[in-house]
């Protein structure tokens, strides 16, 4: 067909020198034009042709033709279409001039072009993109100036046709639609942060956090949510936080989006999701390939205090919006502090340790059906009262207060039940009991209940073989594998 084009080329231009309006829409030389000669024209039309107009009729590919009439293509498009490209149809895409929150929205909006009538300024509306038409003119522009365009062109027409022919798990039409007023409220990411001993638990990093996962969500750029700044540090800071994600505080942001999600009545898709990128395969295309950066080595440079993400991008020869992509994808673990400096999230990491031992299940289990004392769990597991305190606060376990239990008389086998087969500590059945540790011996000599001898081995390293030393992480399993008095 290309070669076709070429040979019947000469006519379309001399017909232009004599002045006569050869273009797309009225090119039929002859009535009844059969689909292989509308082919042959089209493509010899196609090198005179603006970039739209070579999108609308497919100029490039085997058969070119008019583009489809009605509205039933562009309409399966824009639930399938975000309002910005994904990074794996995007990147490849990446151009000098133009950044990656210029370039998507565009993309996005170039592929409705594909085989339709639509003007420049119309995609927009169809995905509720911030763009206007001309800002879509000028991306084109700078694409058909590239060297590689008749690739870059296969590319987007390769694209829409993917999308217009194969179902995608995510209705991007009903995620824009949704209300993201509930989406990461400060106190939710202040207990994720404490979760998984992120630094930044201010209402200041909520923010930022908030609009990555905005944008994440809706398929819409971070500029349009309710919570963003028009500033251009605010939006570097977001554009870079892939760099502060680590595998458990992308794990935690996940299931918080799939709950939010689910609250919004969207319970049948996954929070997030990206084309294939073999639609793109065999193109010589002018942006980098991620899949060309290996993730250990990603990983190795991450691991240097400080490393600035533009400074990774450079000692991996690849490009800024590339890296922050492939750590959105593979978050970097958190390195290790140097040896003899302090914790600041000392009290996070007891947390996060502590949430990792107990579900909600055991310590309810534990606290409310057994009436453990908080103390008493926390000596076993190897942290402060305070932090089961937390937990249990978090699990929205009811807290009992001092006292709760009082008792004018202390019953026999309860008392044996609780010091001599389960072996707890004389002073936490006593604080149960709501009475000093004092009295509590005096009733055990009054039933004849066995007593220990002090410094014994106390309840607690039972309490801790139950709540599974095998199962405890690293920093605590010393707590839970010897005897806690």
């Amino acid at each position: 067909m290309a070669s076709a084009g070429d040979t019947l080329r000469w006519l379309v231009t001399s017909s232009r020198e004599r002045g006569s309006a050869v273009h797309a829409t009225n090119i039929a030389w002859g009535k009844s034009t059969s689909p292989v000669l509308t082919g042959v024209q089209l493509a010899a039309l196609g090198p005179l042709l603006n970039p739209s107009d070579q999108l609308r009729y497919r100029i490039g590919t085997p058969m070119p033709h008019h583009p489809v009439p009605g509205a039933a293509r562009t309409a399966i498009l824009a639930g399938r279409l975000p309002s910005m490209l994904w990074p794996t149809w995007s990147l490849p895409l990446a151009i000098p001039g133009c950044h990656q929150w210029q370039l998507r929205p565009a993309l996005s909006a170039i592929l409705l072009l594909v085989n339709s009538r639509l003007n420049l300024d119309e995609p927009a509306g169809v995905i509720d993109s911030p763009i206007e038409g001309h800002a879509v003119s000028r991306v084109l522009q700078l694409l058909e100036k590239q060297d590689q365009w008749r690739s870059i062109r296969a590319a987007l027409i390769r694209m829409a046709d993917y999308l217009a022919d194969n179902d995608i798990p995510i209705d991007y039409q009903r995620r824009r639609r949704a209300d993201y007023a509930m989406l990461l409220p400060d106190k939710v990411w202040a207990q994720i942060c404490r979760d998984t001993a992120t630094p930044g638990p201010q209402p200041a990093r909520a923010r930022i956090a908030r609009c990555f996962m905005f944008e994440r969500l809706s398929g819409q750029p971070t500029s349009t949510s309710p919570w963003a700044l028009d500033d251009s540090a605010f939006r570097t800071k977001t554009a870079d936080f892939p760099g502060h994600l680590t595998p458990g505080l992308a794990q935690a942001l996940n299931e918080h989006a799939h709950k939010f999600l689910t609250e919004q009545g969207i319970d049948d898709e996954p929070v997030t999701w990206q084309p294939p990128n073999r639609v793109l395969d065999r193109l010589d295309l002018p942006g980098p390939d991620p899949a060309a950066v290996d993730i250990a080595d990603l990983h190795r440079v991450m691991e240097v205090d400080g490393i600035r993400l533009g400074t990774a991008a450079h000692r991996l020869n690849t490009s800024l919006d590339t890296v922050r992509y492939l750590l959105e994808a593979h978050p970097a673990p958190r390195p290790d502090p140097p040896h003899g400096a302090p914790l600041p999230t000392a009290y996070n990491r007891a947390y996060m340790s502590a949430k990792a031992v107990l579900s909600r299940e055991q310590l309810a289990d534990l606290y409310e059906q057994q009436h453990r004392g908080l103390r008493e769990i926390a000596e076993a597991i190897g942290v402060s009262r305070q932090i089961v305190a937390q937990l249990a606060r978090h699990y929205e376990l009811p807290l009992r207060e001092p006292g709760r239990r009082p008792r004018t008389s202390i019953d026999r086998d309860w008392l044996y039940d609780q010091y001599v087969t389960k072996r707890r500590p004389l002073r936490d059945i006593a604080q149960e009991a709501g009475m000093s540790t004092a009295n509590m011996a005096r009733w055990a000599k009054r039933h004849a209940v066995p007593m220990r001898r002090r410094g014994g081995a106390s309840h607690n390293s039972a309490l801790a073989a139950q709540i599974g030393a095998a199962a405890a992480p690293g920093p605590i399993k010393p707590a839970l594998a010897g005897t806690v008095t």
